[in-house]
């Protein structure tokens, strides 16, 4: 079994509930460290994450895929965890479920949840069928657009990350690309923050971009 684990939180003005979610995770056996990054908040991001325990490294360019390059090269362990700052109801159960389906062939372990809230319209309408259509040696995968995530960083060029909301899929396409195994877990019901039909528009077009640079890499690598 792989040593502690690295949870990184990408947290933009989530002072409300980002230290709910670090107490829920940094006494947990396997998580080494808790580091939360502050993505240019105006509120009391930074403040309530330290007070809470967390290492806060800073990112002041806005963007998640900043953000995360950022957390990503400042952990201390390869394999890191990507968790959200705005989950209202998770169980923490799930950190040592993610670490546990850790094996020699594996690059990355997604979690699998369930939200009440939400069915899943960029999943469903697009990732799925690009996946399908452009990566099919991920079609196993069920939730490919899930923000809970085990990875080991060391698969990877973090420094080319996509910069903005597709960097998620980014790290599974590029753990993918790798040779490494991706597998699911299943964490049960997680509740995030309502999303509305802007949020969505936005972000489908981010995805779809970074599937045609995928496409177009790999198909250049063919020639």
């Amino acid at each position: 079994m792989p040593d502690g684990v690295s949870i990184v939180i990408p947290a933009r003005n989530e002072a409300e509930t980002v230290g709910k979610v670090i107490a829920s995770v940094i006494n947990i056996p396997c998580v080494h460290e808790v580091l939360v990054v502050d993505n240019a908040s105006w509120d009391a991001t930074a403040e309530v994450s330290a007070n809470a325990g967390a290492k806060v490294v800073e990112e002041p360019e806005p963007g998640l895929g900043r953000a995360l390059k950022t957390g990503f090269a400042a952990a201390a362990r390869p394999w890191v965890m990507k968790i959200d700052a705005d989950l209202a109801k998770f169980d923490p159960n799930l950190v040592e479920l993610l670490a546990e389906a850790r094996e020699p062939d594996v690059g990355m372990v997604k979690g699998l949840w369930q939200d009440p809230n939400d069915d899943l319209p960029m999943t469903r309408l697009l990732i799925l069928p690009a996946i399908k259509l452009i990566c099919p040696g991920l079609s196993h995968v069920r939730a490919p657009n899930s923000g809970i995530y085990l990875f080991n960083r060391d698969c990877i060029q973090l420094g080319t990350l996509a910069d903005n909301n597709s960097a998620d899929i980014d790290v599974m396409l590029r753990v993918h690309g790798a040779g490494q195994s991706i597998v699911e877990v299943e964490i049960g019901e997680i509740q995030h923050d309502p999303r509305n039909t802007q949020h969505y528009n936005a972000m489908a077009e981010n995805i779809l971009a970074l599937f045609l640079r995928h496409h177009a890499t790999a198909g250049s690598a063919e020639l």
